[in-house]
């Protein structure tokens, strides 16, 4: 029997070569480097791991070794006519096999993809396995020997199926990592373009993300502001009220059917008036540095720096008020003194305050500012 190989500080190379196909799943651009141990592992002149359409016959590389890609570029031309690709039902989840199952070295040499491809590159065996089934194509890692080495044999096809194993959950995991990343850069991207300042924290204040609208609002230190790598209220005298509520609100249970967010109305920088802040859980996320959970909280802001829109106003819609009454509520919500809506729609501020009382009556509420805060529950997405 061969002596087994070994690896880095006399480790077998079987069992460091397992740890760097797992390293692979966090880090892609080690894929290359597992290859090449493979290829070595194995005694092979080539090693690729890539994806076989069956209808087109067309390959998709994703990892080659050598990583000149000239082997996959041949290919190219000749994967149609490929005859180990000639019966998808050989490809099955897990499977490995040598490429005299599939034909046999005399048919083999019949083909144009023998003359045209393998023999100008001396090569004739194969040992390959299914990483990955799907309904139209496979993911195949394909290893591959001269024509004047010897066939792969039982004991290296039965090592390919252990080795298989561990390239299929690094890959998957891969996968999953990648979906998930791609969801969420193209969620943040939609609040990109969100005109309302949109933060996303831990418990312990610290960004994860911030839309354009919050970092100009942080450099301008509207309400809220960095201070080293956590966020705070601009004014001093908040801040313990914040860092509070955001603690507070991560520890939420977003298991429940209706979590109510709650709002904070901050100090703004003289004259502009203050902003509101809804905080509401925004669930759990992992944290690789801390190897455990920890609870998430989106902070969007409100205030005189976005326009709110009366006629789509969920919350006018809820309590029924008029369109007058919904204007006076939209630019208190906005921060505006009584003096300068009266102004802006052309009213008196007699007039103002009766629209303003009566929308206290309807909405069950004794002040402006606990206008702004309900408003601010019933209506979280609107500017």
């Amino acid at each position: 029997m061969a002596r087994l190989n070994t690896g880095p500080e006399g480790m077998p190379a079987t069992a460091s070569l397992v740890r760097a196909i797992h390293a692979a799943a966090v880090n892609a651009g080690d894929w290359p480097e597992v290859l090449e141990r493979l290829r070595a592992h194995l005694d092979a002149r080539v090693v690729t791991l890539g994806r076989h359409e069956f209808v087109t016959g067309s390959d998709s590389l994703m990892v080659e070794s050598p990583g000149s890609r000239a082997f996959s570029g041949g290919m190219a031309e000749f994967s149609a006519r490929n005859p180990w690709f000639l019966s998808s039902e050989d490809y099955l989840p897990g499977r490995v096999m040598t490429g005299d199952e599939l034909i046999s070295h005399t048919d083999l040499r019949r083909t144009d993809f023998y003359r045209g491809f393998l023999h100008p590159r001396g090569l004739l065996h194969l040992l390959c396995g299914v990483v990955d089934r799907r309904p139209r194509c496979a993911h195949v890692l394909a290893v591959y020997r001269a024509e004047t080495q010897v066939p792969f044999d039982a004991r290296e096809k039965a090592e390919l199926v252990v080795l298989l194993d561990h390239v299929t959950l690094s890959l998957q995991s891969q996968w999953r990592w990648q979906e998930a990343h791609d969801l969420a850069q193209a969620l943040l991207g939609l609040s990109d373009h969100d005109a309302n300042p949109t933060i996303l924290v831990t418990a312990d204040g610290e960004p994860i993300y911030s839309n354009p609208a919050a970092q100009l609002l942080l450099e301008r230190h509207q309400g809220l502001q960095l201070d080293g790598t956590r966020l705070v209220a601009a004014s001093p005298g908040e801040r313990r009220l914040l860092s509070e509520t955001i603690a507070r609100v991560a520890r939420d249970d977003t298991s429940k059917d209706c979590v109510v967010p709650e709002v904070l109305t901050l100090a703004n920088a003289p004259p502009q008036p203050p902003v509101v802040v809804v905080v509401r859980a925004a669930g759990q996320a992992f944290c690789r540095q801390v190897g455990a959970s920890r609870g998430l909280v989106m902070l969007a802001v409100r205030g005189s720096h976005s326009g709110h829109n009366p006629a789509t106003c969920v919350f006018a819609r809820q309590y029924e008020l008029t369109a007058a009454q919904s204007k006076v509520s939209a630019l208190v919500f906005a921060g505006q003194s009584l003096s300068t809506i009266a102004q802006s729609l052309n009213l008196s501020e007699n007039t103002v305050r009766s629209h303003l009382k009566q929308i206290f009556q309807k909405t069950d509420t004794h002040g402006q500012m606990e206008l702004v805060h309900l408003h601010a529950r019933v209506c979280p997405t609107l500017p």
